[in-house]
């Protein structure tokens, strides 16, 4: 073999290399996001839903908004 033939193994060879490691990171960032979205779920289930806005008192109650 050759020089060039040499180089084109060598760079297939790093390009196949390249390849296998970006794959192995979209798994991680997969597998990350996937981990978020249920630590996420998990937090939320225990939220009540919507609370009924104040109806009397200062706190909650006033909005002073100028245009």
């Amino acid at each position: 073999m050759d020089g060039i033939s040499n180089q084109i193994i060598a760079i297939s060879t790093q390009m196949a290399s390249a390849k296998l490691a970006q794959g192995v990171q979209v798994y991680v960032l997969r597998e990350s996001m996937e981990m978020q979205a249920a630590a996420l779920n998990t937090l939320l289930q225990p939220a009540p839903g919507p609370q009924p806005l104040a109806t009397s008192g200062a706190l909650g109650t006033q909005l002073n908004v100028f245009a």
